[in-house]
């Protein structure tokens, strides 16, 4: 945050000031600043006066030819805005002006406020044009590039979120980087960085030096870490929560459920109640709120308030497939229909207004017009709420869900992952949620074939991303040269990447017994330590993955022809740490421990295994639930 100090506070811009927003949670800041320097409070929502003599639209700029449902909102700006590719940046060189770079996405609240007051606006547009190239983003079709400058901001401002706005040297080397700017301060930024590289590049130039060497990247020097993490991680978050109206503080808050799905493990793993409790009062304060939508059903991305009375009203695909997963476990923890309940809601919000035709998903409702959606269907996401269908059918006992986590499935079983219907480009996101999803298809269906792709997403993941440390890249190997190659640990308002790749090695170690998937989860962990020691409640999921290698956790083989009510007690209860198969044809080939599990005196059949020693097979539910809570705190139980 230091290194652009000076030239932040002389464009009139403070670091940390108004427009600031948090980290990758899409939670913009609630405050800007009029003409006259006074605090304006703008709820989500509220209508920008419009100014009809300081707004003037062309007739169209390049945006107009591109896919995105972002890019075509500024289509009709006086900014002659560039798309990000080669020919902007030829351009910013050729013609020696800096590079003013905006991302953000087609549902986003303050994204919306920042176009309609600023980049509608005839004076910013004479400016931005007179001295700049701008280059807009859709952060969810370029996801890599989001990545890589939202990396170079956290190293300039406190709190960053979208839209992000950053400004780089004809070079591509940043040295500005803010959230939300008010238009005037906007002008003011405008006016003084251009006559400053006009008249006084070497000062611009120092900065940028600073910052590029300020990403460089940390060596990995890590062990691999102990239970005491995760006893941390729950520290952590127990000292933000809010005991009153749930949730973590200081608002906005974020559903962020793959942080309650870590307080639900370490409940049960050490039977601490304070964890559930966390869950249960969040979860009940969330429903009970204005951001659940009482009207469509399913949740609103955020609210601005610590008592969930203001959303913001982007509802996106990735929200809702993260809070009926947390949903469900917590039925699963407490028997409780409430939240089983939700889940179902959720499910039939998806399934009416998110589905395509092909039964794909698209990606959200928007923000400010609530019957406008964006259609774009994205992998990843997908991914996600293929895996919640599929969570949703073994917790409900409701093939239904199966069956439309299989229809969606059926669009992504392709011989070349896509990232998104619009762009052939590939990110890591776009396997690991995937492959998630499969993972989770399969063992709601035991349809092999999902376990198969799984595996082959996954192998082709681990020469496609992986740095020689562990770690994955967000990009290919073979992908966009970018100012650094993007790698994350922390997650945001989805799990990161490599969170999820973990928790996917571990599961696919328990499933094949491969030494290939334990030493990859475990160069994984060693690798990422040094970056989540400090914050690990920032990398919620990875701790989740954590859990799991550290065990105790379970290979559950079922075997015989009716294997349904072993099936239900399977999922009965909150195992979270457990892989199930079904034995038999080309299984045996995949998970060799499961040759020998078969039926016993043809009925169905359970085998309750760990590191692939299994108990003596039986055929009675209550059993089989017996043995899965072996090691589950006395307290708890």
């Amino acid at each position: 945050m230091i290194l652009g100090a000076l030239l932040l506070w002389s464009a009139g811009v403070s670091p940390a000031g108004p427009g600031a927003s948090r980290p990758r949670s899409g939670a913009l800041q609630t405050f800007a600043a009029n003409r006259s320097g006074e605090t304006l409070r703008l709820r989500s929502g509220q209508a920008l006066l419009s100014q009809p003599a300081r707004r003037q639209r062309s007739v169209g700029n390049r945006l107009s030819r591109e896919s995105s449902p972002y890019l075509k909102q500024h289509a009709t700006n006086p900014i002659d805005w560039y798309p990000w590719g080669e020919e902007a940046l030829k351009a910013a060189r050729e013609q020696n002006k800096p590079i003013f770079l905006s991302i953000g996405y087609s549902t986003c609240h303050w994204c919306h406020v920042m176009a309609a007051e600023s980049f509608s606006d005839a004076e910013v547009g004479a400016l931005m044009n007179a001295d700049f190239i701008a280059i807009n983003v859709d952060r969810e079709e370029r996801p890599d590039v989001d990545s890589t400058y939202m990396a170079v901001a956290r190293k300039l401002m406190a709190d960053p979120g979208w839209p992000l706005n950053v400004i780089l040297t004809p070079d591509g080397k940043p040295f500005f980087a803010a959230a939300y700017i008010p238009k005037d301060r906007l002008l003011s930024l405008l006016t003084n960085l251009g006559k400053t590289w006009k008249e006084h590049p070497e000062q611009i130039a120092s900065t940028a030096s600073m910052v590029m060497q300020s990403l460089a990247p940390d060596a990995a020097s890590g062990d691999i870490p102990g239970a005491e993490m995760l006893g941390r991680t729950y520290t952590q978050f127990a000292n933000r929560f809010d005991a009153v109206n749930g949730g973590f503080l200081p608002p906005p808050k974020l559903p962020a459920a793959h942080q309650l799905m870590f307080l639900l493990r370490y409940w049960r793993r050490t039977g601490e109640p304070h964890a559930l409790e966390m869950v249960e009062t969040t979860l009940r304060a969330m429903r009970r709120g204005a951001i659940w939508d009482a009207k469509r059903g399913g949740f609103h991305r955020y609210a601005v308030d610590a008592e969930w009375k203001e959303p913001h009203f982007e509802k996106m695909l990735c929200d809702q497939a993260l809070l009926a997963m947390a949903y469900l476990e917590t039925y699963q923890a407490t028997r409780k229909p409430e939240y089983a309940d939700t889940a179902r809601a959720i499910f039939t919000y998806v399934l009416r207004d998110l589905r395509a035709p092909n039964g794909a998903f698209y990606s959200a409702n928007d923000s400010d017009e609530r019957t406008v959606r964006d259609e774009k269907i994205l992998t990843d996401w997908n991914g996600l709420m293929i895996a919640a269908l599929a969570q949703g059918a073994e917790v409900l006992d409701d093939a239904s869900y199966a069956v439309a986590a299989g229809r969606a499935a059926a669009c992504f079983l392709t011989p070349n992952l896509h990232h998104s219907d619009k762009r052939r480009a590939v990110f890591l996101d776009d396997y690991t949620f995937l492959t998630w999803g499969l993972l989770n298809l399969y063992e709601a269906t035991f349809d092999v074939r999902y376990l198969e792709k799984a595996i082959a997403i996954e192998r082709e993941s681990l020469t496609r991303f992986r740095d020689p440390t562990g770690r994955f890249y967000i990009t290919a190997n073979d992908a966009e040269s970018l100012l650094v190659r993007p790698r994350e640990t922390g997650d945001g308002a989805v799990p990161a990447g490599n969170s999820v790749q973990l928790m996917n090695l571990v599961r696919l170690a328990r499933i094949t017994g491969s030494p290939l998937y334990d030493i990859a989860a475990n160069d994984l962990l060693r690798s990422s330590a040094d970056d989540v020691t400090l914050i690990p409640s920032a990398s919620a999921h990875l701790m989740s993955g954590l859990d799991f290698l550290l065990g105790p956790s379970f290979e559950v083989v079922l075997a015989g022809s009716d294997v349904r009510s072993l099936k239900r007690a399977v999922f009965a209860s909150f195992v979270p740490n457990k892989v199930v198969l079904r034995s038999g044809g080309e299984v045996a080939r995949i998970a060799p421990f499961t040759e020998a599990q078969r039926a016993v005196g043809g009925r169905g059949t359970a085998y309750v295994c760990t590191n692939h020693l299994c108990r003596l097979p039986t055929g009675d539910p209550a059993e089989v639930r017996e043995l899965l809570e072996v090691e589950v705190p006395a307290r708890q139980r």
